[in-house]
C-alpha cells in the first residue's frame, strides 16, 4: 500500500497531519498530484461555525498534475497540468440533466464531504479535471474555482457588454470579479475594500474606483446611484454583513444583485428599494454546465490570459506541514493576506 501525507480536520477546528492510503482512480477517473490548494472564505466560515467533517482533508480550490488515469480515460495524459472542479454529482437527476451540477441532491464537494486539496493526491472524474498550460503557476491555476464562482455570478446577474458593475467586498472573490467582469465586457467596475492591501490590488486589477467602507454604506450608495446606478451589483462578502441592503441601494431600476457570498446567519433586508426598482436578487452557488463555455472552462481561459495580474492575489504560500498556520494567516486580514495557498510539503516527483 502506498501512502500520502494529508492534513485533516480534528476536534475544535484543528488540523491533524496524517498518512492516508493513496487513492487509485476508478473507471472514468484521474488521479491528480496536488501542486497548490487555496483557502477559501467559505473554508473560514465553516471552520468558525464548526461545520467541518472530522477526518476529512479540506480544500476545494486546487490544481495539480495528472499522475494516473482510470479505465476508459483517453483525453487526459499523465503529466497534464489541470485545475480541478471539485464537484461530484450523479449525472442523471433533473438538475444534472439541466447542467446544474452544483444543485444535484446527491452532490458532494471535495474538501467538505470527501478529501480535498490538503492532501498530496485526489481522485476526480476526468471531466472535472480541466487542462491548463503547463507553464501556468499552479497557485494561479488553483484560482480557477473562485474565478468560476464569480463568472457564474456575473452570468446570473445578466451582465451585458458595456454594463456598469459594483463589487461589494475585495477578498479573493471580489478581486477576481474585477477581472471576470472586464473579460465579459463591463465598461466600468467599482469595488468596495476594507483593507489597504485590498484597495491597492483592486486598482492594479483594473477597478475604476475603490470605495472605502463609509462610501459603501446603503445611504452613500443610494446618493451615488442617483447620478449613475449600477447594472449589476455583485455581493461577495456574506458572513453577517449588511451588504444586501447596500446592493439594493446601488442597483439600477430593473438591474440585478448577484449574490455569491456565503451568509452564515439571518440578515435583515429592506425589500422596498428592490421592489420599487423591480430589481432581481439572483443567488449563485458554485458553477454549472448551462453555458458554453462552462464556468470552469471560462475561468481557466481567463486565468491563462491574465496570469500576471492574477498571480498578485496569492500573498502567502505555506507548506502542507503548516496547514493550521495557513488558516490563521487567511483569517487575519491585517496580515495583508488575500489568498493563502497551501503546497505539498514534499518536492514534486
Amino acid at each position: 500500500m502506498k501512502s500520502m501525507h494529508a492534513a485533516v480536520w480534528g476536534d475544535g477546528g484543528t488540523l491533524r497531519h496524517v498518512e492516508l492510503e493513496r487513492p487509485e482512480p476508478g473507471p472514468g477517473e484521474v488521479r491528480v498530484r496536488v501542486r497548490a490548494c487555496g483557502i477559501c472564505g467559505s473554508d473560514l466560515h465553516l471552520r468558525n461555525t464548526g461545520f467541518v467533517t472530522k477526518g476529512v482533508a479540506p480544500g476545494h480550490e486546487l490544481a495539480g498534475v495528472v499522475d494516473a488515469v482510470g479505465e476508459g480515460v483517453a483525453d487526459h495524459a499523465v503529466g497534464t497540468a489541470v485545475a480541478v472542479e471539485p464537484l461530484r454529482s450523479c449525472g442523471s437527476c433533473t438538475e444534472c440533466r439541466k447542467g446544474l451540477d452544483a444543485l444535484c441532491p446527491s452532490g458532494r464537494l471535495l474538501g467538505v464531504h470527501e478529501h480535498g486539496g490538503f492532501a498530496e493526491h485526489v481522485v476526480v472524474p476526468a471531466g472535472r479535471a480541466f487542462p491548463v498550460p503547463g507553464d501556468l503557476d499552479p497557485r494561479v491555476a488553483a484560482l480557477a474555482e473562485p474565478t468560476a464562482v464569480v463568472v457564474r455570478g456575473l452570468r446570473r446577474g445578466g451582465l451585458a457588454a458595456g454594463g456598469r458593475v459594483l463589487v461589494l467586498g475585495a477578498g479573493t472573490l471580489g478581486l477576481l470579479s474585477i477581472l471576470a467582469a472586464r473579460s465579459l465586457g463591463a465598461r466600468e467596475v467599482w469595488i468596495s475594500a476594507r483593507h489597504a492591501a485590498q484597495a491597492k490590488l483592486a486598482g492594479e486589477l483594473g477597478a475604476a474606483r475603490v470605495l472605502a467602507e463609509r462610501d459603501a454604506e446603503p445611504q452613500a450608495l443610494a446618493r451615488a446611484a442617483r447620478k449613475e446606478p449600477f447594472d449589476v451589483v455583485v455581493e461577495t462578502v456574506g458572513g453577517t454583513a449588511d451588504t444586501l441592503n447596500a446592493a439594493g441601494a446601488a442597483v439600477r431600476r430593473g438591474g440585478t444583485v448577484a449574490v455569491v457570498g456565503m451568509f452564515v446567519a439571518p440578515v435583515a433586508l429592506d425589500t422596498l428599494p428592490l421592489l420599487l426598482k423591480e430589481a432581481t436578487l439572483a443567488w449563485s452557488y458554485c458553477y454549472g454546465r448551462t453555458d458554453d463555455p462552462c464556468e470552469f472552462a471560462a475561468a481557466t481561459a481567463l486565468l491563462s490570459a491574465e496570469r500576471e495580474r492574477a498571480a498578485r492575489l496569492t500573498t502567502h504560500t505555506v507548506p502542507l506541514a503548516d496547514a493550521l498556520r495557513a488558516f490563521e494567516l487567511a483569517a487575519d486580514r491585517k496580515s495583508g493576506a488575500i489568498k493563502v495557498s497551501v503546497v505539498p510539503s514534499v518536492s514534486p516527483e
